[in-house]
């Protein structure tokens, strides 16, 4: 059974590998698929904006992060804490999760906030999922009977497609080389 957490990042996966009707993928495949393209954000300093609030007073509310289509989940998979460590519980913020922006109930006055969660990429996992439906549709083959012509090849070529298209948009993965306990450059 998938997390709750990941229902809004399933919903947002299957129109970009057209598997909204009859599903192809269940949700625990999708979850796992995404779970491969996963980043945890630890720390991040939020970026916060003033608002202006008319006879120049600033108010301070609206928090960004450099990442997006992160984890829902109270504060299992998302936390926001201030400098100090003091973690915020979820009835002092709104957060779109999609985009990465955490509107806090109050103002802050400017204090520094800082994210930790999971952010998923959406068009790594896409592009996965498409090459996993290449794999299916490969034995398909075209048929020329009596003047009709069926070209099921073509779901393949539109799989490899899709696939690449996904990958174009996906995020680099990067990875850090260790020898023997020391960081290479």
């Amino acid at each position: 059974m998938a997390r709750d957490g990941m229902s809004n990042l399933l919903a947002r996966l299957r129109p970009m590998v057209d598997d909204a009707g009859t599903a192809i993928f269940t949700d625990d495949q999708l979850q796992t698929i995404l779970d491969t393209r996963k980043q945890r954000v630890y720390k991040e300093r939020l970026q916060y904006e003033v608002t202006s609030t008319g006879a120049g007073a600033a108010e301070y509310t609206l928090y960004h992060s450099h990442f997006g289509n992160y984890e829902e989940g109270g504060t299992t998979y998302f936390q926001i804490a201030d400098s100090g460590g003091l973690q915020r519980g979820t009835a002092d913020y709104d957060v779109d999760y999609a985009n990465g922006v955490i509107t806090m109930v109050a103002d802050q006055h400017g204090t520094a906030l800082y994210l930790s969660g999971w952010s998923y990429d959406l068009s790594g996992a896409a592009s996965e999922c498409w090459t996993q439906r290449a794999g299916l549709v490969s034995s398909h083959y075209n048929v020329n009977l009596d003047g009709h012509n069926l070209n099921r090849a073509q779901w393949f070529e539109h799989c490899e497609k899709m696939s690449e298209l996904y990958a174009r948009r996906a995020i680099p993965k990067r990875a850090r080389m260790w020898n023997n306990g020391l960081f290479e450059r």
